[in-house]
């Protein structure tokens, strides 16, 4: 891989200053600012396929130069990390909406699911249980331990409630001749996601062809304390609505909790049970909510 420099002489660009910002380099001259990210794949039929389909959010390339995608620098417009999730749930939304199409259903797929779910569904229920069993035989709790006893009816609810889920999901799913399937990024988080006029999604590297409820799932377990989800939720399913087996299949895997693991440090340990606790109380919130707007229709 070349050094920036020389890749810089074939844009006519002579830098003044070199800004590292994560994994990007941004060049500055005089006059503009490029930004130098490292290729680990081609873009380029990407890039066209989205603007077949009609998607336009994404940075236009410039040139891809010794291992290097050159983009022109876009500076932020600021915006509330609150709206600025929505909006990107809307860009996600159309983005589903532009590169949806339909597969023949692959049993053996859904089955393989369907058994992994469940597999890991009957192993925190035993491994819940061993912990109460544990924490029951105590003299003294400590205080993380107290916190998860109080709470633990909570952890074997959501349990049952994904086992219920998933039971009808296979149901309902197994029955369908086609599933949706679009292109999914993959990789979303609100760095990756930049606010200017219609907005412009980077890092694509691991965007692929798959079930579009992945893109929720993976943003919400990445920043589930941050937002109300079931406002985010509402954007992305107005533009982009989810057919009933795709909920289900989003809500299960929402709705199995985490494997909390009891550490020496107490403040660690508590703080661990308390987030799972708020990440239950999130999902449990969002999947009410819609059973009652269903209940409604």
């Amino acid at each position: 891989m070349k050094p920036i420099k020389e890749v810089c002489a074939s844009f006519q660009l002579e830098p003044k200053r070199y800004r590292i910002l994560k994994n990007v380099t941004i060049v500055e001259s005089d006059d503009k600012q490029l930004v130098f990210k490292k290729q680990y794949q081609d873009k380029k039929d990407l890039y066209r396929y989205l603007e077949m389909r009609g998607f336009h959010y994404f940075p236009p390339l410039l040139g891809e130069r010794a291992g290097y995608e050159i983009y022109p620098y876009i500076e932020e417009t600021p915006l509330p990390r609150e709206q600025k999730a929505l909006d990107l749930m809307y860009v996600i939304s159309l983005l589903h909406n532009k590169t949806t199409f339909y597969r023949t259903v692959d049993l053996n797929q859904l089955k393989k699911f369907y058994e992994e779910q469940s597999q890991t569904i009957d192993y925190l229920f035993q491994y819940y249980q061993d912990l109460q069993t544990m924490i029951e035989g105590q003299v003294y709790m400590s205080p993380s331990e107290y916190l998860w006893i109080r709470n633990s009816s909570l952890f074997y609810q959501q349990l049952n409630k994904a086992k219920e889920l998933l039971e009808n999901w296979y149901q309902l799913a197994s029955k369908q001749k086609k599933e949706r399937y679009a292109l999914v990024h993959h990789h979303l988080s609100l760095d990756h996601f930049i606010e200017k006029e219609n907005g412009y999604l980077i890092s694509w590297d691991q965007a692929k062809m798959d079930l579009p409820i992945y893109d929720f799932y993976s943003f919400y377990e990445e920043n589930t304390y941050d937002f109300d989800y079931t406002s985010l939720f509402e954007v992305y399913n107005a533009k982009y609505p989810l057919l009933k087996e795709e909920k289900l299949r989003l809500f299960l895997l929402l709705l199995i909790p985490h494997k909390i693991q009891l550490q020496k440090e107490e403040i660690k340990s508590c703080r661990s049970v308390y987030q799972e606790l708020k990440r239950m109380e999130k999902v449990d919130d969002l999947i009410s909510k819609q059973y009652k707007e269903n209940a409604k229709e």
